[in-house]
């Protein structure tokens, strides 16, 4: 995601302020468009950037507000733009003029609308064939959902976007996963939880892959939030020399700095295609990625290293068909 230095082409209509569109955002969504907002601030460091999803909330607006406070100016949830529809268009009207506007979005219909609704001189989209794009970008539209934003970029600023850089933490936040990971062993991070448990990897599984990293005499890191509380006695149960990281207020990691900053001290991690999982690549820490259904060219994770381990390669889209040992062989991979 890092691009050579060089001057951005200046925007037609300059001092107006960036917008870019979204209909629904995780916190994976948010870790990954990062890169995008560090890109768009590098480019344009003068333009205010407006974040806007039609109806979910933004992890920008609360559990990630610190991490975007230096790109993200103002966010706009439930903004009803999601149509194609006469209030959708009239919503889109209600944002105001814009010297950038780039919309994640990908159905043409509403892509369609929405140009002729907003007011700008620049509009780029993510619809098939980069259709409707003030700057359309050369060749195909890619599969991954950051590779096409960073495509749209790079078609107006005219010279590969530089999304690079890291997350800012507080001193004290640093030291206090410090304390809860003191520098000697070598970690390795499991977080078995993602937003549907039928999403999961078996419990069984991370509890064979805990003891198969013990073996190798690294320690087992799980990494449990709120939604993972009613794991904790049967892991702990099952693997009483394993380490349990969380926040002051609880027994599961709920702060999201304290997260990363555990992140930074992992050496590897294992996670399925959750928010967890971006948050550990964003870090920079080596990921072993689990899907199932999930495509990897769409949504694989960016930052660090990635191996990528999916269920289809072993019969079938359901993620409980892959086996601990080809997690482990992953693990011996990307350690080195």
């Amino acid at each position: 995601m890092r691009g050579p230095s060089s001057t951005p082409r200046p925007l037609p209509e300059p001092g107006f302020g960036i917008a870019v569109l979204n209909e629904r955002e995780g916190l994976g969504d948010g870790f990954s468009k990062l890169f995008l907002l560090r890109a768009l601030k590098r480019a344009y460091p003068r333009e205010k950037i407006t974040w806007v999803v039609s109806e979910s909330d933004s992890p920008y607006r609360v559990v990630m507000a610190e991490i975007a406070r230096p790109y993200v100016d103002r966010v706009i949830v439930d903004a009803g733009i999601r149509g194609p529809s006469r209030s959708a268009f009239r919503s889109i009207r209600k944002l105001g003029r814009f010297s950038l506007v780039i919309d994640h979005r990908t159905d043409s219909l509403v892509i369609g609308m929405t140009k002729l609704a907003i007011r700008t001189k620049v509009y780029q989209a993510a619809s098939p064939g980069f259709l409707f794009c003030s700057r359309r970008p050369r060749g195909g539209r890619p599969k991954h959902k950051l590779t096409q934003l960073m495509m749209l970029l790079e078609a107006v600023i005219g010279s590969p976007p530089d999304g690079s850089g890291e997350i800012e933490l507080p001193e004290a936040i640093l030291q206090t996963a410090a304390a809860l990971l003191p520098a000697g062993p070598r970690y390795v991070g499991l977080a078995p939880g993602a937003s549907s448990r039928t999403r999961c990897w078996p419990i069984d599984h991370f509890v064979g892959l805990a003891r198969w990293i013990q073996e190798r005499g690294w320690t087992p890191v799980l990494l449990l939030g709120p939604d993972e509380q009613d794991l904790r006695a049967a892991l702990r149960e099952a693997l009483p020399q394993a380490l349990f990281p969380a926040s002051s207020n609880g027994e599961t990691l709920t702060d999201v700095r304290l997260s990363l900053a555990i992140g930074k001290r992992l050496n590897a991690a294992v996670a399925m295609d959750t928010g967890i999982g971006h948050l550990l690549a964003a870090t920079g820490t080596p990921l072993v990625s689990l899907f199932g259904p999930s495509n990897p060219e769409r949504w694989k994770a960016v930052g660090g290293p990635v191996r990528i381990v999916s269920a289809k390669a072993f019969g079938g889209p359901e993620i409980a068909r892959i086996p601990v040992s080809a997690v482990s062989s992953a693990l011996d991979e990307i350690l080195g």
